[in-house]
């Protein structure tokens, strides 16, 4: 709710400010050229806040720094709409713009953050949500200012709105244990050479989204529509391209990022050349209509793609920044074309700019095979337990949906969160009013003793019977009991040592059960190699310093953040050195 609150501040101050370009720019008597140059102030202010984004992150966290930045950007806006001369204006905006920069980069590496612990799609809706703020913004700031609001009124509103939506969407104080780390991302680090070709294709899906903001509507006009119907091709345009965010998590769910993104830059070239060819109002209503849809979901999976680059958020303020410049050259460049040849004949651009888009969707393509090296040495192996020794996918949905049957609520957002999580913690990240201690204690004993559904991951038993005579645990969300009673049901139990949810203050995404394991068995953390199956428990054994093998029994590959993925434990063997080490070899 947070990070979504964040999301709808940002359109909905830029689009309060789009609202009275208009009467600035009479009021102010600035002409044509000056009002272009003035207005790229704000451009460059974002470029200025982008760089420094990912200092910031590192320094006090995304979420912290996101929501700081909302509250001074609303109380920014006053600045731009009340200036007073052609000055103070540029100078305003390039103010404005700078925290509209850095609160794009922390946001969104937030929303990353935040889709990264959820384990499933839901960057778009956050995008989604930035466009409400858009629509509501530019829409009832115009409506207002046409009724007679005088701009003091409207701003003195905006603001009261800004920081009324700002003060609701505070993050969750995190314990320290859980405090972001970016001890091992310095400013001397490199970026990730996937950014570089994520920032390229962020520019020509900008591009596309600035000349269709640009021109849809004159392209209206040059087919025959009149003044007052031209702007319903750009609000068709719009309509789909918020709407279809909504729906875009789903269905990037069902196909994944490089369909979804193939396909969009198709749907806009496809679009577009329908517009063109139809050559009448209706049809180019028609055809933005499609392009909307189409590039309605390729920002937030190359946002997305970007914050996995790397965890300072370096990669991310490159793709935005580089990618916001492609929303500035648009426009331009469509006009300069449409100066030599034409408009119908300029749109041309958007229609190959589409199948490049559609070309380089491939960028988005995470590698499903484990990286090198295929070896990995180590002192001591600490496992998750369930769905990494122990399937009990049936067992948990069975007790999941008896438990939302008797309390009446809906059983899907728990079943999407709770692999790796204590009961309590995935209550939290669903429904806090229930994350009782009394809620907990019947979901954990209500398992004990169960064996139905219950079986163990293949190559469990012979990965734990290799690792014989070397350090190894189990840590487990689960309390000690159902632990116990789940390994020995399905034969894996072997008096080992095991930490529970009763052996810790923080479950995961905490590190604390793994460094505590790491302190039991003696060994230093980067001597341990967790293996996990759920987002939760690899950031987990991320933050705790470890190596961590990921198994793909409960989720994606796409969704497990870690070069090192595997189908199950029979992809993974176990070789003993003589002087107690333990190699641990990968396969495909």
């Amino acid at each position: 709710m947070a990070v979504s609150g964040w999301f709808l501040l940002n359109g909905f101050v830029v689009a309060s400010w789009v609202a009275h370009i208009p009467r600035q720019a009479t009021a102010l008597e600035i002409p044509p050229d000056t009002l272009g140059l003035v207005l790229l102030g704000m451009a460059v202010g974002s470029i200025l806040g982008m760089t420094a984004a990912p200092a910031t992150i590192r320094r006090i966290g995304a979420d912290r720094a996101a929501w700081i930045t909302g509250i001074i950007f609303a109380l920014l806006i006053p600045l731009p709409i009340l200036a007073g001369s052609i000055t103070f204006l540029g100078v305003s905006l390039v103010v404005l713009g700078a925290f509209h920069g850095l609160l794009d980069v922390t946001m969104n590496a937030a929303a990353a953050q935040c889709e990264r612990a959820l384990g499933r799609p839901v960057m778009s809706a956050f995008h989604g949500w930035f466009s409400v703020g858009m629509v509501v913004g530019v829409t009832g700031g115009s409506a207002l200012l046409a009724v007679g609001l005088t701009p003091v009124e409207h701003t003195v509103l905006v603001v009261g709105i800004g920081v009324l939506l700002v003060s609701m969407c505070r993050p969750a104080a995190l314990p320290q244990s859980d405090a972001p780390s970016f001890a091992h991302a310095t400013p001397r680090d490199t970026i990730n050479h996937r950014a570089y070709t994520l920032a390229a294709i962020a520019f020509v899906c900008l591009f596309l989204e600035g000349a269709m903001a640009d021109w849809a509507g004159l392209l209206a006009v040059a087919f025959g529509a009149g003044p007052t119907v031209a702007p319903l091709a750009y609000a068709a345009f719009t309509a789909t391209w918020a709407g279809g965010r909504f729906l875009g998590d789903r269905l990037t769910a069902s196909v994944g990022d490089v369909v979804i993104v193939r396909a969009g830059g198709l749907l806009a070239a496809v679009g577009v050349g329908l517009a063109l060819l139809a050559g009448s109002p209706v049809g180019v209503a028609i055809g933005c209509a499609v392009a909307g849809f189409g590039l309605a979901n390729a920002v937030p999976l190359l946002f997305r793609a970007a914050a996995g680059t790397d965890p300072a958020g370096r990669g991310l303020a490159l793709v935005t920044g580089i990618g916001y410049t492609g929303f500035l050259v648009g426009p331009p460049l469509v006009g300069f074309t449409a100066a030599a040849a034409g408009l119908p004949r300029a749109m041309l651009l958007v229609v190959a700019g589409g199948v490049l888009l559609s070309l380089g969707a491939n960028a988005l393509r995470r590698r499903k095979v484990i990286a090198a090296p295929t070896q990995i040495d180590c002192r001591a192996v600490l496992f998750d337990m369930d769905g990494t020794l122990v399937d009990s996918t049936v067992a948990c949905e069975v007790l999941w949906r008896e438990w939302a049957a008797r309390v009446g609520v809906d059983p899907d957002p728990i079943l999407a969160v709770h692999h790796g999580r204590r009961p309590e913690e995935a209550l939290r990240l669903t429904y806090p009013e229930h994350a009782t201690p009394e809620t907990a204690e019947w979901v954990q004993t209500r398992q004990i003793g169960v064996k139905d559904g219950l079986k163990p991951v293949a190559g469990a038993e012979a990965l734990l019977d290799a690792l014989a005579g070397r350090p190894w645990a189990v840590v487990t969300s689960a309390s000690r009991a159902l632990a116990e009673s789940r390994l020995r049901a399905v034969g894996l139990w072997r008096e080992g040592l095991l930490i529970g949810a009763d052996d810790v203050i923080e479950g995961k995404p905490s590190p604390e059960g793994y460094l505590a394991a790491a302190r039991a068995l003696g060994v230093p953390p980067g001597e341990c190699v967790v293996v996990e199956d759920a987002p939760a428990g690899i950031e987990a054994g991320t933050r705790a310093g470890m190596a961590v093998i990921a198994v793909a029994t409960t989720h994606a590959p796409a969704a497990l953040e870690t070069p090192h993925v595997v189908r199950d434990l029979a992809a993974v063997s176990a070789t003993l050195g003589h002087t107690g080490g333990i190699r641990l070899v990968l396969v495909g």
